[in-house]
């Protein structure tokens, strides 16, 4: 692989296909400019990026999509995706690549760009300890460095001869220690309190397919909840993530928020959460929730094949639970039913023993998952990478 020397004034390619991604993306785009004033960022992304002062050269809207039959229907945007940014990766100006994520369609720009003489710098490992580890030696020739985000995936990653760097998951600087106990004792106050109004979260996913595969099953396990309970007030909001197809009304009394979860999870009491980062950001948040994931059969059964865990949530997974002892219920496919959904909250309304069990699990993820500085140890590896393979990092 070749090497160019960089502009005086780096520019700094970032590829987010995902609201996560794009998220994650502004706030490392926001720590590294700090260290580099002078820089050109520009991105495929979102909102998040655009508002952090990326030049959006390939909207993220349309490509965030599973499964394959979605990834089929979105093939022509995300071709054209790869066509914009090949194009950048070939044409000299680029000085360092920052995929996050979205490995799919990130993997293969990572590959592009080394081979342009661009050097990578991929935060956010590909799951290969969830399924296809045969895809490490695609990875290894993907990256000139790997930053991870899960207590075990250094050391997995090292093994197979990848160059990871353990940053420490992000999550847990939105969600400070003081504010989840404080907002943890306000939401035990509520529950104890059969006269309190309860809020309950439906966060039914970014993506258009999780979406509509979950959105009804939530909302009737919330009006089941509601029957269940005639005693308590219980108030339902949907979470909408950047791009998701909610619609403003979703009937029976749901309102719909816009907010970021960081923000949403300190009013919720209890919560229904489609499976992925949501899912751990919510238990990071400290609220009590049962994990729900849905997708289309063919999907499901080719996942069924292909992954060897006992866990689909990360906080499970994290934590390395027995079968018998999750931090959170999962609820999928065909178990993901409403009326085993409202029972489930329902019991994490009667147990107090239960939520004081979660609430010690909680502490222990954060433990696990490390301390704050996240963004701060990425830009300081996305510097060190780009002077040591072009000589500046000005």
């Amino acid at each position: 692989m070749t090497t160019r020397p960089a502009a005086k004034s780096p520019h700094i390619l970032l590829s987010c296909g995902e609201a996560s991604g794009d998220r994650y993306g502004a706030s490392l785009l926001t720590t590294l400019r700090g260290r580099l004033p002078e820089a050109r960022f520009s991105a495929l992304g979102g909102d998040a990026l655009r508002a952090a002062g990326a030049e959006i050269v390939q909207p993220s809207d349309r490509l965030s999509v599973m499964g394959l039959g979605e990834v089929l229907g979105a093939l022509p945007d995300l071709l054209a995706a790869r066509r914009r940014l090949r194009a950048l990766l070939s044409g000299g100006g680029v000085d360092l690549f920052l995929p996050v994520d979205y490995p799919g369609f990130n993997l293969g720009m990572a590959r592009h760009a080394r081979g342009a003489g661009v050097p990578v710098f991929y935060l956010i490992a590909p799951q290969l300890w969830a399924w296809g580890a045969w895809r490490a030696g695609g990875v290894r020739r993907a990256v000139d460095r790997l930053g991870v985000v899960l207590p075990f995936e250094e050391r997995y990653f090292r093994a197979r001869g990848i160059p990871a760097v353990s940053l420490g998951h992000p999550l847990v600087e939105d969600h400070p220690k003081s504010e989840v106990d404080r907002t943890r004792r306000r939401r035990e106050e509520r529950l104890l309190d059969p006269a309190a109004p309860l809020t309950i979260g439906l966060l039914p996913g970014s993506r258009a397919q999780e979406v509509r595969a979950l959105l009804p099953v939530l909302r009737e396990a919330f009006v089941r909840l509601r029957a269940d309970s005639p005693g308590r007030v219980l108030r339902g909001v949907v979470s909408r993530a950047p791009g998701a197809p909610v619609p403003d009304d979703p009937g029976d009394g749901l309102r719909v928020s816009g907010e970021p979860l960081a923000n949403l999870t300190r009013d919720l009491d209890l919560a229904l959460v489609c499976s992925g980062t949501a899912s751990l950001e919510v238990a990071l948040a400290g609220v009590p929730h049962a994990l729900v994931y849905r997708t289309s059969p063919l999907t499901y059964a080719l996942a069924r094949r292909l992954v060897g865990l006992d866990w689909i949530g990360l906080a499970n997974l994290v934590l390395e639970r027995p079968a018998e002892r999750p931090l959170v219920r999962e609820f999928v496919q065909d178990a993901a039913r409403p009326a085993a959904l409202a029972a489930d909250l329902g019991d994490w309304l009667a147990s107090g023993a239960r939520r004081a069990h979660f609430a010690s699990g909680v502490d222990e993820l954060r433990e696990r998952l490390g301390g704050a500085g996240v963004w701060e140890r990425a830009a300081d590896e996305a510097v060190s990478l780009l002077r040591e393979r072009t000589g500046d990092g000005r």
